[in-house]
Parts: structure tokens; sequence; C-alpha cells
């Protein structure tokens, strides 16, 4: 299970334009990652795994999230988009952290997510 109260920072580096980050290990449950992102810049985000099945929510700064030991997590704050969407693309509304919460419970393939920032 994901701790989404510390979730796996995506870097992108200076110059470059996106990040890919793929699973190593299938998982059954949730992944969390953030990245920072400018007011004004573009964030594009995309994830695609061998059975279409992976989906994904993003946040805008401020979440919070709240998790068991177990890693159950309750996320709090501003959705950005659909709650099970494979692509989103929007202007970042403030600076700071964004969340994604993948979910990859349907079939627990391997998966790629991609994110862009313009």
């Amino acid at each position: 299970m994901a701790d989404c109260g510390h979730p796996t920072p995506i870097s992108v580096m200076p110059g470059a334009a996106d990040s890919t980050v793929e699973s190593d290990t299938p998982t059954s449950a949730l992944d969390c990652y953030q990245v920072t992102a400018e007011a004004g810049q573009v964030v594009s985000i995309t994830v695609a795994g061998g059975r279409k099945d992976p989906v994904f929510a993003v946040f805008a700064p401020g979440w919070q999230a709240s998790c068991t030991e177990a890693g159950d997590c309750d996320i709090t704050g501003d959705q950005l988009g659909d709650d099970e969407a494979t692509t989103w693309s929007d202007t970042a509304p403030s600076t700071g952290a964004y969340l994604i919460v993948i979910d990859n419970s349907r079939s627990d393939s391997d998966y790629r997510l991609s994110v862009e920032l313009r």
C-alpha cells in the first residue's frame, strides 16, 4: 500500500520538459507521487499500462493525506480533473506540490506515468 502522506517525488530536471516513472513491480493498490509546479505552468499527466487499467486523480497544492498503519489513506483538498483519469492537462493554479494518486487495483499490471511541465 502507498503512503500518500509521503508520496514519491517526481523531479523534472532543469532544461527538461518531462519525466517518466515506470512501476518496477505490479501493485494491487495505490501509488502516490508528487510533482512541484509553478503557478501558470501547464502540467500534463498521462498513465498507461499493459492492460490499460491504471487510472489517477490529481490534487492541487494544499492537499492533506490521513493514512492508517495499514496504508489506507483519505485525501482531502482540491481535486483537479476526473477521479479516474488516464490523461489530464491544465494550467497550474498555484505554486507547490501536486499529488498524483495512481489506482492500479483493477489489474495490478506494470504502468508508465509521464509528467510534463511547460
